[in-house]
């Protein structure tokens, strides 16, 4: 199928995920990612995907900034200024403690030393993309938690970009289309919020291209996200799998909880942050892949890290909403 065709196709698909979702009450986010898998399916995906799979891809890097400047134009900057000391503790031991508890716990597992870092970096970064879109769809990216949330995930993903490259140091790989990324998305999330302080979001052209960006770009971050994944990972190691799942989470959550004799925040919301900083993406599978590409890792612990990114991104959604509706002042 030709490039047109295959674009099509895939607003197509991403608009009627996404129609159907909101009927049935489920994330757009979420409705993105499995509207990937469906298109990844071998059938749809020799037909429609395959012939341009990596422009598809280079499209969802596109979509990443795309998403990043949108996050900045609804952000506070003043509120997450405000929320800075907070932002500072929860990315400090949300990042802290997962990476520990994977380094030891793969280490005592008889893992490498290289394999247990990795495994603790991968564990210890938060996706500030998939994170904004959910907050901006439910109109929270200006509350107290809200700006917290962004503030800690900004926060975290310049401490991932900083690990990202000294990973790449030291295996002596030069991925710069991943470090350009990754600087990027933070340079894409300051430009939305210098527009929204200058021009404003009502202006008429910023408005009309939060629509364009929103209904054509950044549908592909999701869906490239979900082309990503290997369905055969599912299988590899069950047992690796969830060892992955539950420790990942469990710091993440531990990290968070941390904080709460030096912030604010209530356990509630703090349990609410926690899976917030959960939800991972794309800088935790670029190392997974550096790390498999430079065969550091075997393809069942890459495939494990890799699903691991798309569940715990996958349950965020579910969680605010569901939190949400049992306390609508949750955020505030």
């Amino acid at each position: 199928m030709n490039l047109i065709g295959t674009i099509i196709i895939i607003l197509l698909a991403a608009y009627l995920f996404t129609s159907l979702g909101r009927k049935i009450r489920i994330p757009i986010v979420v409705s993105l990612i499995f509207c990937g898998l469906v298109l990844d399916m071998p059938a749809v995906k020799g037909l429609v995907i395959e012939p341009n799979t990596g422009f598809i891809f280079g499209l969802g890097d596109i979509a990443l900034l795309c998403l990043m400047f949108l996050a900045g134009l609804e952000s506070s900057w003043r509120g997450i200024y405000k929320e800075r000391k907070d932002a500072i503790l929860i990315a400090f031991f949300a990042a802290l403690v997962p990476f520990l508890a994977g380094f030891v716990a793969f280490m005592m597992m008889g893992f490498s030393l290289h394999i247990s870092f990795i495994v603790g970096v991968c564990m210890s970064i938060t996706a500030e993309a998939t994170k904004a879109r959910v907050l901006m769809e439910l109109k929270k990216l200006r509350t107290k938690v809200g700006a917290a949330m962004m503030g800690a995930g900004i926060i975290d993903d310049i401490l991932g970009f900083s690990l990202f490259i000294l990973i790449t140091y030291i295996f002596k790989e030069a991925y710069i289309r991943e470090d350009m990324l990754i600087a990027g998305a933070l340079i894409s999330f300051l430009i939305g919020i210098l527009v929204q302080k200058n021009v404003g979001r009502e202006h008429t052209a910023v408005k009309s291209a939060e629509k364009v960006l929103l209904r054509v770009m950044v549908p592909f971050f999701f869906i490239s996200i979900a082309i990503h994944f290997d369905m055969n990972s599912l299988v590899v190691n069950p047992v690796l799998l969830m060892s992955i799942i539950v420790i990942a989470i469990a710091g993440k959550m531990a990290g968070t909880f941390l904080t709460k004799p030096f912030t604010k925040f209530r356990w509630k919301q703090l349990y609410l942050i926690g899976w917030a900083m959960n939800s991972r993406g794309a800088v935790e599978m670029a190392l997974a892949l550096i790390a498999f590409r430079t065969k550091i890792i075997p393809l069942e612990l890459y495939s494990s890290l890799v699903l691991m990114a798309l569940v715990t991104t996958l349950i965020f959604p579910f969680m605010i909403m569901k939190m949400i509706r049992k306390d609508p002042k949750i955020m505030d």
